[in-house]
C-alpha cells in the first residue's frame, strides 16, 4: 500500500466510523424504547440487523459489478494487502465455525448462532477482498470489489512518483464520500491513464 491510498484509506474509514456509529446508536435507542429492551441487548440487535443489510448490499453490489463490468481491457493484479484479508478470512471463519464472537455472545443460548452467521459472512467478505483484483474494464474500473463507471468519475489525479496511486473523485451529492485511492503498479500507469482518457471521452 502506498503513503496516499494509507491516509485516504484512514480518512474514509473514519468518516464510516461516525456514519456507523451514528446509525447503531440511534437504531438501538429506537429498538430499547419500541420493544421496551435492555440497551445492550438492543445494541446485540441493532448490530445484527445492520450487518445483514450492509453484508447483502455489499454482495448484491459485487454480483451486479461484475455481471456489468465488460470485458476486462487492464489487469493490475491483486490488492497490495491481500495476505491480510487472508489472514482475516481465517481468522473469522474460526470464530464462525466456534459459533462464539465476543462481540456478539453475550448469551450464548441466544446469539451463539447470530455470532457463527456473523463470523462466516465476514470470512466470506474478507474473501472476496482478498480475490479481487484491479482491473480497466469496459465499462469503467473495476477497484478489486466494485465498479466504477466511466460515467461516475468526476476527476482523478496520480499522486508519488515510485509508489505510484490514483486518486479518484467519485460524482456524488456529499463529495467527501465519493474520493478513493487506489494503489498501482508504476508499470501500468501509462496504460491506465490511456484507458481512463479514451473512455471517459466517449462517456456521454
Amino acid at each position: 500500500m502506498t503513503s496516499a491510498a494509507w491516509q485516504r484509506g484512514f480518512k474514509n474509514a473514519l468518516i464510516c466510523l461516525v456514519g456507523v456509529s451514528t446509525f447503531l446508536g440511534v437504531l438501538t435507542f429506537a429498538i430499547s424504547t419500541i420493544f421496551q429492551q435492555t440497551f445492550q441487548l438492543s445494541f446485540v440487535m441493532a448490530f445484527i440487523i445492520f450487518w445483514i443489510f450492509i453484508f447483502a448490499v455489499f454482495v448484491c453490489s459485487w454480483l451486479y459489478g461484475k455481471n456489468s463490468s465488460g470485458s476486462v481491457l487492464l489487469d493490475c493484479g491483486p490488492h497490495p494487502a491481500r495476505s491480510l484479508f487472508l489472514f482475516n478470512a481465517v481468522l473469522f471463519l474460526l470464530i464462525g465455525a466456534g459459533g462464539s464472537f465476543a462481540f456478539l455472545a453475550i448469551n450464548f443460548d441466544k446469539f451463539g448462532i447470530a455470532g457463527a452467521l456473523f463470523g462466516i459472512t465476514f470470512s466470506v467478505y474478507w474473501v472476496i477482498m482478498a480475490f479481487g483484483r484491479l482491473q480497466i474494464r469496459e465499462h469503467g474500473i473495476w477497484q478489486y470489489w466494485s465498479l466504477l463507471k466511466w460515467h461516475k468519475i468526476q476527476s482523478y489525479q496520480w499522486e508519488g512518483e515510485t509508489d505510484c496511486t490514483l486518486i479518484l473523485q467519485a460524482k456524488t451529492k456529499l463529495p467527501f464520500l465519493g474520493r478513493g485511492a487506489l494503489p498501482v503498479p508504476i508499470e501500468h500507469k501509462d496504460a491506465i491513464d490511456e484507458l481512463i482518457k479514451k473512455y471517459r471521452a466517449v462517456v456521454p
